[in-house]
């Protein structure tokens, strides 16, 4: 892990005219459900994922994978040793509609994806979440507001359902993300924007509110902020991996970045540069983390 506020290393070389979208940790046998910005739903073995030689190699066209459209973009992966039939998949659009649908109905995915949300016109699907039906769900928006609901509030529906509005949208703003919490949960709300400033507030300080308001504000965004890029749920000992659209890659300690109450600015978690954006932020487990670096200093010593 490095100090928050570093440029952090190369971690993919896209080709020209790409970018980084997602990022995000999976074991080899894990099963990943892969959400595209149409709706569409793909599952697939992770260790179906070519392995690069190195951290800096350019990887394979998603296309090559999953049998993507022309334009067809990923905006969501789950990752999962297996689903709970009982549980939900939540997912939330750009223009704020949110949907619960059973688990069970993405069992038998097929090869072309199956449909995991309508999408009205010129919508897309922002973000994904699995809840066991008991959750709080907390809706960031690119210019910075955050509301929190009682997923009850939105209730259950098939596949091909659009929806029901989660949050109500000022002019201009869209969704940035999504996570699922409840009252119990001493995590925080760590918000991270495009241009590389972010903060962690305690999710306590959200209240829940009634599903389709405007929200509370949770960070202010501006000139120097940028829009909200990532919302993620966390511990101060997990470990960040924030990426950029250009692959610059930076991890680092959750408790780097400085707990605030809402309505602030936030710190620098990484520095961009001017052509570059932040695209991507996950949190990965410190239980994660260190088994992970524990096999690989087995695997040194033998």
């Amino acid at each position: 892990p490095q100090h928050r506020g570093g440029k952090g290393i190369i971690g993919i070389r896209p080709k020209e005219g790409d970018r980084v979208a997602r990022a995000f940790r999976a074991n080899s046998h894990d099963t990943l459900l892969c959400f595209t910005d149409r709706g569409q739903v793909y599952d697939l073995k992770a260790y179906d994922l070519p392995a690069p030689d190195s951290r800096r190699a350019r990887g394979s066209p998603a296309v090559n994978v999953l049998d993507l459209d022309d334009g067809e973009q990923l905006a969501a992966v789950v990752s999962c040793d297996e689903l709970d039939p009982e549980e939900c998949v939540v997912t939330v659009t750009r223009e704020g509609y949110a949907k619960r649908t059973l688990c069970g109905e993405f069992e038998n995915i097929l090869s072309t994806g199956i449909i995991a949300a309508d999408l009205g016109e010129d919508d897309e699907l922002v973000d994904v979440a699995i809840t066991d039906g008991d959750r709080d769900l907390v809706i960031a928006t690119r210019d910075g507001m955050t509301i929190r609901f009682d997923e009850d509030e939105v209730r259950s529906m098939g596949r091909s359902a659009r929806g029901v509005r989660g949050v109500d949208l000022r002019e201009g703003d869209a969704v940035a993300g999504m996570v699922a919490t409840d009252s119990e949960d001493d995590r925080h709300l760590l918000t991270v924007t495009r241009n590389g400033y972010g903060k962690r507030t305690p999710l306590s300080e959200y209240r829940p509110q009634s599903r389709y308001g405007k929200g509370l504000v949770d960070i202010k965004t501006g000139d120097r902020n940028g829009p909200v890029a990532s919302v993620k749920a966390v511990d101060p000992a997990d470990h960040l991996v924030a990426m950029t659209e250009h692959g610059q890659t930076m991890r680092t300690r959750a408790g780097e970045i400085s707990a605030v109450s809402r309505n602030t600015k936030g710190v620098t978690v990484m520095t961009v540069e001017d052509d570059d954006a932040v695209a991507a932020v996950d949190a990965l487990p410190v239980e994660a983390v260190s088994g992970d670096e524990s096999a690989a200093a087995d695997g040194a010593e033998n």
